[in-house]
């Protein structure tokens, strides 16, 4: 079956993938290569892994196939938020005719990236060289999208533990528990980082603090990694804002993306002196344990004590316990993974509730 050109080119074009905790600057970074005339990193999407475990032993595509995948876009959590950051530039009818397109032997990564090339962004673009994807949710399934992607890089952006702990005290993604949070932040810098160890020429490591201290020098290393043009009108993103502010609800510009229409700026660094207790703090430096200096960050407390342990233990306990339940899950049928994932366990909802004071501490 005869290839379209535009298919072929896509298929080529290579992906990356920033990975790393929530709130570690992912979006910022995300900001900077949208700006970025040569790529195409859409806003944050978390259906991959689901299409995957759908799809993904799918080899030779038909019109029954690829109109099910098609369908599936608009269902759960997801693409309809591409039309509401796009409208009214992102068409489904274009996506639905390039799919229909792909019929015959295609692998998953092609197909995914044809729904990516639809993708239209506030800034403007030139030649695609790359495309990108942002999700916190990869964290713990790197090692599943070094798989799914056996050509593309990885760009693992990590930030101070205690302030990325601040920063998730102040939203409500996950339960507000420094223990907890910390540990989840530990888990994540281990599993990205045992993935790199691996293919070390896939992956690059950056420090948050690193980017905002002098960004124009990281991100010409993060060309330089991906085989991209460095470009420095990206640092103009925030000249954007009023396109963007008129795009996303105001408590969802408020809340989650106000620092950037900002130039950047390293003042959210060390936040963590003046925002949490010396309990805290304690409590934070536990949890890290050595991770933390592997990771490129001095802990305050490393001496062992005995009432930070038995007050970090539950959380600890519960945070394995998560990712236990989450590994389980996994394993079940597409359908039954996506219902349960949408519905919350009793036990969160206890835990939340007996927790939830933290975030005042």
């Amino acid at each position: 079956m005869m290839i379209p050109p535009d298919l072929e080119k896509i298929r080529k074009t290579p992906m990356f993938f920033i990975v790393g905790r929530p709130r570690t600057g992912s979006t910022l970074l995300r900001t900077l290569f949208d700006a970025h005339p040569n790529v195409t990193i859409p806003q944050e999407w978390p259906m991959l892994l689901a299409l995957y475990r759908r799809f993904g032993k799918v080899t030779y595509w038909d019109s029954c196939i690829l109109e099910d995948f098609y369908d599936t876009l608009f269902q759960h959590l997801r693409i309809s938020y591409w039309e509401i950051t796009n409208w009214p530039r992102f068409d489904k009818e274009d996506l639905h005719t390039s799919l229909r397109a792909c019929e015959g032997e295609q692998t998953f990564e092609t197909i995914f990236k044809v729904v990516y090339s639809h993708y239209q962004s506030y800034f403007d673009k030139k030649k695609p060289l790359l495309f990108g994807d942002k999700n916190p949710v990869y964290s713990n399934q790197t090692a599943m999208l070094a798989r799914i992607f056996p050509s593309a890089k990885f760009i693992h952006l990590t930030r101070d533990y205690r302030d990325n702990l601040v920063s998730m005290l102040d939203v409500d993604f996950e339960l507000p528990n420094p223990a907890l949070l910390t540990y989840r932040w530990k888990y994540s810098w281990k599993a990205i980082e045992s993935v790199a160890a691996k293919c070390p020429e896939r992956f690059l490591t950056l420090r948050y603090e690193d980017l905002v201290a002098d960004a124009p020098a990281r991100f010409d290393e993060l060309c330089d990694f991906l085989g991209i043009p460095f470009v420095s009108s990206i640092f103009q993103f925030h000249l954007k804002k009023d396109q963007i502010k008129n795009s996303f609800p105001k408590e969802v510009i408020d809340r989650y993306f106000s620092s950037l229409f900002q130039p950047i700026d390293s003042s959210r660094v060390g936040v963590y002196k003046n925002r949490l207790s010396k309990r805290q703090v304690r409590v934070a430096d536990f949890v890290a344990g050595k991770i933390a200096e592997k990771a490129g960050y001095d802990r305050e407390y490393k001496r062992f004590n005995p009432c930070v342990f038995l007050w970090s233990v539950p959380a600890v306990l519960y945070a394995k316990w998560l990712y236990s339940v989450g590994w389980l899950v996994s394993l079940l049928p597409y359908k039954t993974m996506m219902w349960l994932l949408n519905k919350p366990s009793l036990l969160v909802k206890i835990y939340s509730s007996l927790f939830n004071k933290d975030r005042k501490k």
